[in-house]
């Protein structure tokens, strides 16, 4: 036993920048569920035609075109077919895209926020103060 040693045990430091189990579960859910709701709202949007869905180019409507190697394997034509059951798939998809990242750029903007807010201080026990100096405007 030293002269500088103590027989208590230090507790553990807080790990820092690491993400508590209730916000990666949050997350593992919304990246499952924004790209769900956008194409939801993207397929609502194009069959209701609400504005700007009659910009929407003729070619991105209807049935999709299916290449023929999904319809002649076995394996694949399962797949092939259900693609071809769905309408307007490629406009719907572009839309989805669109939103997801409206929906997703909107959520961290909010997200960003709420973190300012509620999350811990920018400045660190160990930080200076920042300065608190008044400039004046100069004059000639």
């Amino acid at each position: 036993m030293g002269k500088y040693s103590t027989n208590s045990r230090k507790q553990a430091p807080i790990a820092r920048n690491q993400v508590p189990p209730l916000v990666r579960g949050l997350g593992c859910i919304t990246m499952v569920v924004v790209p769900l709701l956008s194409y939801g709202i993207a397929d609502y949007w194009i069959k209701n035609g609400l504005p700007g869905a009659a910009l929407i180019p003729p070619k991105l409507l209807g049935t999709p075109n299916i290449p023929a190697f999904l319809s002649q394997s076995q394996y694949l034509s399962g797949i092939g077919s259900f693609f071809q059951k769905q309408t307007n798939l490629s406009a719907n998809l572009i839309f989805a895209l669109a939103f997801t990242m409206i929906i997703g750029g909107f959520m961290a903007i909010v997200y960003g926020y709420i973190y300012s807010m509620f999350g811990p201080s920018r400045f660190g026990p160990t930080d200076v103060p920042p300065p608190r100096v008044k400039v004046k405007k100069y004059k000639r």
